[in-house]
């Protein structure tokens, strides 16, 4: 029963990071110029689904009334990408930072801020009209920082993707992404989709971990329904966990509308809110699963600026 959890969120995780970054391009055309964004959530305090909590592996666990658990979260990315043959071929560096920071009511908990850098080189190839790859390798960073760090605070990611592109409004991909996130490898497909209907709509997904659809009223306004999630494997501090390989792994998914907003120039304001339909925090020692809390469901809203394309 813990194995097949532990795969539902490997699989949960693989499928977000791949999203976040195979997703912030559209799969039927090649990034043209270098951006910036930065996207900082608007969490409320969340009631925890148990109340029995564990403050700390080995210790006694405490009984707490009414606990409560907030998260300010804040991510940052740079892109710039190099073009050759007459554009046929793309390399795109991005960098990527994410800060997660934590306030409590009714519990004192170790857990303060979690962070994690990235860097992803991802390749994206024209073989024909018809046909493209998109390959990508991200390693990754991911630590509560609070001890030295050593090669256990890093993980690595790979994905590759085939895409048919059937006609200027429509392309469908299938591929695989590889993680070293939990230990052994593991491999979970994906399937990437790109439509629009020539004028003012448009579908784009990365399934199994984000869905966008998107209406265009005006040239400055896109309206769109998202469905997107979140996480990581963070490494712990022994001294702080009191266990010899402590490991949180984190998944957030959430649904609900949003708006993209052209500001002056190459600036856009991305505005999201909706439902935080899971939100999860698991704690292991190595492959031994410690303890594992859920947040109720509550609202979120995302806010967000892009400067470049």
């Amino acid at each position: 029963m813990q194995h097949t959890s532990s795969i539902k969120i490997t699989v949960l995780i693989v499928m977000a990071a791949c999203a976040m970054i195979i997703g912030a391009t559209p799969v039927t055309k090649a990034q043209s110029g270098p951006s910036f964004s930065v996207t900082y959530d608007l969490l409320p305090y969340q009631d925890f689904d148990d109340p029995v909590i564990d403050t700390v592996a080995g210790t006694d666990t405490t009984f707490l009334d009414h606990p409560q658990a907030q998260l300010r979260k804040l991510k940052a990315s740079l892109s710039y990408p190099v073009v050759f043959s007459k554009g046929r071929t793309v390399l795109v560096n991005d960098l990527t930072y994410q800060l997660i920071e934590f306030e409590y009511r009714g519990l004192d908990y170790p857990l303060e801020r979690l962070q994690s850098a990235s860097y992803t080189l991802m390749l994206q190839h024209r073989l024909s009209p018809g046909w493209s790859v998109w390959a990508l390798a991200t390693p990754t960073l991911a630590s509560d920082l609070q001890a030295e760090i050593s090669e256990d605070d890093f993980n690595f990611q790979a994905a590759a993707i085939f895409i048919r592109h059937f006609s200027e409004k429509f392309s469908l991909g299938f591929g695989a992404a590889y993680t070293t996130q939990f230990g052994s490898g593991e491999v979970v497909p994906i399937l990437a989709l790109d439509w629009n209907n020539g004028k003012n709509l448009m579908a784009k997904a990365i399934l199994p971990a984000s869905l966008e659809f998107w209406y265009r009223p005006g040239a400055r306004v896109d309206l769109g329904f998202l469905l997107s999630g979140d996480g990581n494997n963070f490494r712990g501090d022994t001294g702080v966990y009191h266990v010899a390989n402590p490991e949180l792994r984190y998944t957030m998914l959430t649904v609900g509308p949003a708006v993209r907003i052209r500001l002056a120039g190459p600036v856009r304001l991305h505005i999201e809110g909706g439902i935080i339909g899971l939100h999860r925090f698991e704690f292991f020692d190595g492959d031994t699963e410690t303890a594992s809390h859920d947040l109720k469901p509550s609202q979120y809203a995302r806010i967000g600026l892009m400067f470049g394309q």
